[in-house]
């Protein structure tokens, strides 16, 4: 085997260690701990392939790497957790086995998803076949989708957040087969980072920018929650800010952020 670039791997066997270190919090009832180490796994996941392309040390091997490490923090993790989530929200309100089934259906979209772009595409991350800034993404991509039930955890969990959202813990499980569906789905989502932070922009661009950026310092665990959830129904609510869809037939290949 060639050699591969020693920091890449090791920023992405991060994103892995908080997936499983969500998965032992998880277990010893620390839910709230738990949303963020997976939180904290995309931070990682976004690092990895920058420093690789950086580094000029992208490989076959790091591809593969981070979509092992992505099945643990944005599809195992969050499944785990949001059974968790349900057995302390609505004790005895659904059927084990039927809370087990709708866990279980995000946990293997996530797997598909991942399986689904090895198979299909070879592109570095957030590039495609032609060295190009990808835009869309066929699907919801595994850390959207696990941001959606952890920032929904994060937020109802926080004493300090400001508005009360300890209802988001009782949708928790319903959305895990919606949101299952959406990653094996082709609906387009935008690659948020190539979208909105890449390029020239002007001065009032800039400072929508900072506004945003002024409203999640003010309310973090309000904004995480509905960022995530507003994201995850963008694709299919076909929101404004939601990029055209790469035709079927010469599809760009897109990495998972």
């Amino acid at each position: 085997m060639r050699r591969v670039g020693v920091l890449p791997a090791l920023v992405t066997l991060a994103n892995g260690y908080c997936g499983l270190l969500a998965i032992f919090k998880t277990h010893d009832g620390d839910l709230y701990a738990a949303s963020w180490l997976i939180l904290l796994a995309m931070v990682f996941d976004v690092m990895d392939g920058k420093i690789a392309r950086i580094a000029g040390s992208t490989s076959k091997f790091g591809a593969y790497l981070d979509s092992l490490c992505d099945a643990i923090s944005f599809g195992v993790a969050p499944a785990f957790l949001a059974k968790a989530v349900a057995s302390y929200a609505m004790p005895g309100l659904l059927h084990p086995k039927l809370l087990t089934i709708l866990t279980a259906l995000f946990a293997m979209g996530a797997l598909l998803r991942l399986a689904r772009y090895n198979m299909e595409h070879s592109s570095g991350e957030g590039m495609d076949q032609r060295s190009g800034p990808v835009t869309t993404f066929d699907g919801l991509p595994t850390p959207g989708a696990a941001g959606v039930l952890a920032g929904c955890v994060f937020a109802a969990l926080d004493d300090r957040a400001r508005v009360p959202m300890a209802w988001l813990l009782t949708v928790v499980p319903f959305l895990c087969p919606v949101l299952g569906f959406l990653m094996i789905s082709r609906v387009p989502y935008i690659h948020f980072g190539n979208r909105f932070l890449r390029g020239r922009r002007d001065f009032v661009y800039l400072f929508g920018m900072a506004m945003t950026v002024a409203l999640i310092t003010l309310f973090p665990h309000e904004t995480l929650a509905a960022g995530f959830l507003l994201y995850g129904i963008s694709g299919p609510a076909g929101l404004p800010f939601r990029s055209r869809a790469v035709p079927e037939a010469a599809p760009e290949p897109d990495r998972e952020p």
